[in-house]
């Protein structure tokens, strides 16, 4: 092998800070992102999702037509209104990045009648690159979060029909 080669096979390509930050905050999303899945998903397996709405009751196990009406209601709401704050809390994260990128880049037009240097150009690339990926990151999870509401109230309204405290309303036993 000649020597021209062998220098050629150990060249290493150094990434830029650009490169690196990208990477790290693409890492840091999709971890943040998994781990709050996983909580999510234990949190879900292991809770009694009638049970707080059963407590009022004389009898929580062998509730009565109206009160299992009722916490069947209240469970429903509970759910709906909990995935609407989750997707207004994602909505306005990326509002926010929204304006903070909106509010940075008619800065720079303010400041590119005063010609900065090169550096604040630089500077002012890498602040937007990096705010469009959390963009990105947002309305993926946003998107996510819309395409799940569905399959969320699927998964609940079976569990409700299996649930044998709601014998009463979908099960044919009255108990009055």
């Amino acid at each position: 092998m000649r020597a021209c080669c062998r220098d050629e096979l150990g060249i290493d390509i150094d990434k830029t800070i650009f490169d690196t930050a990208r990477e790290k905050s693409a890492e840091d999303a999709t971890k943040e992102g998994e781990e709050e899945e996983k909580k999510e998903k234990a949190a879900e397996s292991k809770m009694d999702f009638l049970k707080p709405f059963l407590a009022k009751c004389d009898d929580p196990d062998h509730p009565t037509k109206d009160e299992a009406a009722r916490a069947d209601k209240e469970c429903r709401k509970a759910l709906k209104e909990r995935l609407i704050e989750r997707v207004n809390i994602i909505q306005r994260r990326l509002d926010e990045e929204n304006a903070k990128l909106a509010k940075k880049q008619a800065a720079f037009q303010r400041s590119q009648r005063e010609q900065l240097g090169e550096g604040a150009e630089e500077e002012f690339e890498q602040f937007c690159a990096e705010a469009m990926f959390k963009i990105g990151i947002l309305e993926q999870r946003l998107q996510r979060q819309e395409e799940t509401v569905l399959a969320k109230f699927t998964e609940l309204e079976i569990a409700l029909k299996k649930d044998p405290r709601l014998a009463v309303l979908y099960g044919g036993v009255d108990k009055m």
